[in-house]
């Protein structure tokens, strides 16, 4: 796959990552600072060792890229989509229940006025990022779809129109971080659109990366990750705010990424990022096989279960590549986790990326292709 300049057989990375246990405790009162970090004040030399102990462990795994690994989202998890709404304008930060099952004891941020990015988001994490490493680096959004569905309104007209506006105000952020030779993917993630795709999903994803020239842009798709949960379609019995919709009953039928499979192909994307082991009958190669991947997008897999504190060994990830390889050419394929490991503990998450690396390698051994080491 294409990484840059290079061409790397089968590269690993990996999404959000666990922080540091003492980083959560002692950042829960103020989080990551607003807008660009201030040299010598405790908030951003507290982010910056938290940051640095993310990147040593990635490496020291032998991933091939380093990602930001949402290292801002300290202490809850649900700073994974607040982090952005706290760098916008026109939102308070309390409403209803959000309207989808494994989410719906948070709450959507309302909107009350025009949407525009108050304060950078991801460039100056980004930055920080190249003075602590010279690998490859891999930044992440949440999509605007996704925060789309995630927020309530009192102030646009429609949906398409708070969605066109978080679009906007993402594109500046992306387009900040796209102009830094080292960033070489731009992850954006789209969750919500397994659940509930749009007819303006294509046209607002298209706005939020117009422009990008350097970087490629990658579309994550998953069904979300909230404490472990798994994904599935709520009923008419389904009511948000009672719980977490029964997560025991899971009314609906599961979900298949065949109902967002091909229409993402229309999106300017160069990169398909899909967990292929949410479902034990690897259900996603299925919906590749019978809507095969257009020239010029290549395939992310996500082969690591970020639902499980059970360790796959190099081998059972080989497998899993393996199966991988047998719809998708290899010189086609990258590898990570299923989604991010934030909820499992970090050693736990450690190990996983380690055999993530190790059974990408064992991938190659397999198929008796040469490695292609990076120039």
């Amino acid at each position: 796959m294409r990484i840059g300049n290079d061409d790397v057989l089968l590269p690993t990375m990996n999404m959000a990552y666990s922080n540091p246990r003492w980083y959560d405790f002692i950042s829960a009162p103020y989080n990551v600072p607003f807008g660009d970090f201030i040299e010598d004040r405790v908030e951003t030399e507290a982010f910056k060792d938290a940051l640095w102990a993310v990147v040593g462990e990635q490496q020291r795994a032998g991933l091939d890229l380093v990602s930001d690994s949402r290292t801002f989202a300290a202490g809850n998890y649900s700073d994974v989509v607040v982090y952005y709404f706290f760098r916008l304008t026109g939102l308070v930060p309390y409403g209803p229940n959000v309207t989808y099952p494994l989410y719906s004891t948070l709450h959507s941020p309302t909107v009350v006025g025009d949407i525009a990015r108050a304060l950078p988001m991801m460039p100056p994490i980004a930055g920080m990022l190249t003075e602590l490493t010279d690998a490859p680096l891999k930044i992440q959004w949440t999509a605007a779809g996704t925060l789309t569905g995630l927020s309530a309104d009192k102030h646009y007209s429609s949906d398409r129109d708070r969605a066109r506006a978080i679009a906007a105000a993402l594109n500046e952020d992306i387009l900040e971080v796209d102009a830094i030779d080292q960033v070489k993917i731009l992850q954006l993630d789209e969750w919500f659109w397994p659940y509930q795709f749009e007819d303006w999903s294509i046209e607002v994803f298209n706005r939020a990366v117009e422009g990008v020239r350097n970087a490629r842009v990658m579309v994550h798709l998953c069904v979300g990750n909230y404490r472990g949960g798994r994904g599935y379609r709520p009923d008419s019995t389904a009511v948000p705010g009672e719980g977490a919709f029964d997560l025991h009953a899971r009314h609906g039928e599961s979900l298949a990424y065949e109902s967002v499979i091909p229409q993402v192909y229309d999106a300017k994307i160069d990169i398909l990022n899909l967990q292929v082991i949410e479902e034990p009958d690897f259900r996603v190669l299925k919906a590749l096989q019978k809507h095969p991947l257009p020239d010029g997008i290549d395939f992310v897999a996500g082969v690591i279960d970020p639902k499980s504190t059970y360790v796959e060994t190099p081998d059972e990830i080989a497998d899993r590549i393996g199966r991988v390889l047998d719809v998708v050419p290899a010189e086609r394929v990258g590898l990570t986790t299923g989604c991010g490991l934030k909820n499992l503990p970090r050693l736990t998450a450690y190990q996983k990326i380690r055999s993530l690396a190790d059974g990408a390698q064992l991938a190659r051994e397999r198929i008796g292709a040469p490695v292609l080491v990076p120039s």
